[in-house]
């Protein structure tokens, strides 16, 4: 193990900033290293980032190693031999070609539904979604703003439903996206992980209290449908999760908030979050809101597979 990249990899992770391409070389280390997996491990419960699903069993179920190449026997390995040989291959390219590990990537749009907010009118509806592909949250409703004619406004900071008493610390809306359609490619990708993408804007005039805006998705295990009624999930239901933040003053344009999330072959589902509010210490109520607006939701899938393990396959 390279204990300079595997560093690199790991606070670009913790921090949510991690690229496309460390993304791919973070799930790619750790399914290939049991060294990298179980340092990751160790430095992920140092940060009190690793959520409890991802205890030694989750963690080996979403690092376990791809499917090992199963080559041809020896007289099919032969006869492709002379056929390479016919048209000017040597042995030595016969081998590197074999051993290369060239590699086939794909992108594809996930299904969440509404990204643009056109279909909803007026208010979102109230609470944690009761269906999948359906918005729901916080107090919040489609506006007009800034050059967009349906966007997400946040309206009102509220605290967790189930959680009595709790802070009035953001507005935050949802939707669960389930994965039964990208099942195959998740099963069988070398590497997979899921991008989420937002537009933000706070339309308050520069140098205001400063607001947080919030991108979030979740991966769960399952049914979607167990997800409902039971939000805020325990820390032993989440797969694993990734996250973007930006602060703004108002002042400001659109601007987009991305962020990626490595995802286990077992993953059944995810939750999006968007949201507004506090940017001081946990706990602290949100400022007002009622300025702050999301748009243009976009959630892509990107996996990638070994071109040999697809010939062998």
């Amino acid at each position: 193990m390279n204990d300079e990249r595997y560093q690199f990899l790991f606070d670009a992770w913790s921090e949510s900033r991690l690229t496309p391409a460390e993304a791919t070389a973070l799930s790619a280390l750790l399914r290939t290293d049991p060294e990298a997996r179980a340092r990751f491990r160790t430095d992920a419960a140092f940060h009190g980032q690793l959520h409890a699903a991802l205890d030694g069993l989750n963690l080996d179920q979403a690092t376990a190693p791809t499917k090992p190449i199963d080559f041809p026997s020896r007289s099919r390995t032969l006869g492709l031999a002379a056929m390479l040989l016919a048209v000017g291959l040597t042995v030595a390219s016969l081998g590197w070609l074999l051993s290369a590990r060239a590699e086939h990537a794909e992108t594809r749009p996930l299904g969440i539904h509404d990204g643009g907010f056109e279909a909803l009118k007026g208010h979102m509806p109230d609470g944690f979604p009761s269906e999948i592909f359906t918005w729901g949250g916080d107090p919040s409703e489609v506006a007009s703003v800034a050059g967009h004619p349906t966007a997400l406004r946040f309206l009102e900071a509220a605290g967790e439903p189930n959680i009595p008493n709790s802070p009035r610390q953001s507005c935050d809306v949802f939707q669960v996206i389930g994965l039964k359609s990208v099942r195959t490619e998740l099963l069988t990708s070398s590497e997979a992980y899921v991008e989420l993408q937002a537009n933000i804007h706070d339309a308050r005039p520069a140098h205001a209290q400063p607001v947080r805006f919030i991108a979030k998705v979740y991966v769960f295990e399952g049914d979607p449908a167990s997800i409902v009624g039971n939000w805020p999930p325990a820390a032993d239901q989440v797969l694993g999760s990734g996250a973007q933040f930006q602060v703004m003053h108002g002042g400001a344009g659109w601007q987009t908030l991305t962020t990626r999330c490595v995802l286990p072959p077992t993953a059944g589902f995810l939750v999006v979050q968007l949201g507004a509010g506090s940017a001081g210490q946990p706990g602290q109520a949100s400022p007002k809101l009622g300025a702050q607006y999301a748009d243009d939701i976009r959630l892509t899938l990107r996996t990638r597979q070994n071109k040999a393990e697809l010939a062998a396959r």
